[in-house]
């Protein structure tokens, strides 16, 4: 008969890791992102999908507790251990994004490779949460027959549901066309970067971007142009380009305001909550940008309390170029939601 040991200690040291755990995402989230922990909103989908992680974990750690289950020791620190390694790696991807100038100017699959390196971090972490979510639950319930391995599974399973539920919400995009702005007008318009090519022409989607942001403007619907994005060495900032290209088009330089230092879309959402012109305007910013682009963004602006909508620039893509935006763009998400990277 296999030894077996109670379960109050345990529980009591799984439930403080995992508020730990919690805690120290939530701080994670704010602090590199300069926000004060006062503006925490649970009706964030990044929020609350974390606070339901870690309440159902602790809740099921609870009925553990007063169930008549036990734990079997390898079973007890296989756990623990978990829960010591999610919240170490948080703390590692954190000395990494904030602390270490890691591959800063870097570029891997598209991503700063300084992200890619701390949201592996990140990822691992919340798998390991979640496997532990399953693995006790599936003690309570009295899942047994190859237990690790269904665990396993499930936690996969569960991986692919939160991939689906972002590619679903990536690809919800019918209230961006600009027939649903109606004749709304805006005092500001952004306009974020993206790809410059042979140096000092925009790329075709970023060209989409500025054209969409020219016609609005010639029809009155936008006062002044928000143009974002930095450079990489030897060639044009992203936002220099969209000047050059506006003011070729008879755009007035006073309606434009360049910002030539950031080079993600989270640093130019960053950029409209602290800019004090734009935070004093009383009407919302109008986010001109690629249908698959728009939804992250706007999850952005939400998690930074920016008031925002966005409109698509209709710029059609291949169906290859669509699958992998997309697919680039709800794994961003997926990370954004969680980590707020």
């Amino acid at each position: 008969m296999k030894r077996t040991y109670k379960n109050p200690q345990f529980i009591i040291l799984t439930v403080l890791l995992n508020v730990a755990i919690y805690s120290f995402v939530s701080f994670i989230k704010y602090k590199l992102n300069g926000l004060p922990l006062s503006e925490f909103r649970i009706d964030y989908i990044g929020n609350f999908l974390n606070l339901l992680i870690t309440v159902v974990l602790i809740i099921g750690l609870i009925v553990l507790g007063f169930s008549k289950h036990q734990i079997e020791k390898p079973r007890l620190n296989f756990l623990i251990t978990l829960q010591f390694l999610a919240l170490f790696s948080l703390i590692i991807s954190f000395i990494l994004f904030d602390f270490i100038n890691l591959a800063s100017n870097e570029y891997l699959f598209s991503f700063p490779v300084k992200k890619v390196y701390t949201g592996f971090l990140m990822i691992a972490s919340l798998i390991m949460q979640i496997y532990s979510l399953i693995y006790i639950w599936g003690i309570i319930l009295g899942f047994e027959k190859y237990f690790e391995i269904r665990t396993l599974l499930r936690t996969i399973s569960a991986a692919v549901i939160l991939i689906l539920f972002s590619l679903f919400f990536v690809w919800n995009v019918s209230g961006y066309s600009p027939e649903k702005n109606g004749n709304k007008k805006y005092e500001y318009a952004l306009i974020p970067g993206a790809a410059v090519w042979q140096k000092v022409k925009p790329s075709p989607v970023f060209e989409g971007r500025i054209k969409k942001g020219l016609e609005l403007y010639n029809q009155g619907i936008i006062e002044k142009l928000i143009l974002t994005g930095g450079n990489a060495p030897g060639e044009l900032s992203e936002a220099e380009v969209a000047y050059k290209y506006l003011t070729n088009r008879g755009v007035d330089f006073k309606d434009l305001i360049v910002e030539q230092s950031t080079s993600t879309t989270n640093e130019q959402i960053r950029y409209l909550k602290f800019d004090s012109e734009v935070h004093n305007s009383k009407s919302k910013v109008l986010i001109v940008s690629d249908d698959f682009h728009l939804a992250r963004t706007l999850q952005m602006c939400k998690f930074f309390n920016v008031e925002a909508v966005g409109i698509s620039t209709g710029h059609r893509l291949t169906f290859e170029k669509t699958l992998f935006y997309r697919t680039r763009e709800s794994i961003a998400l997926l990370l954004f939601w969680f980590f707020a990277i």
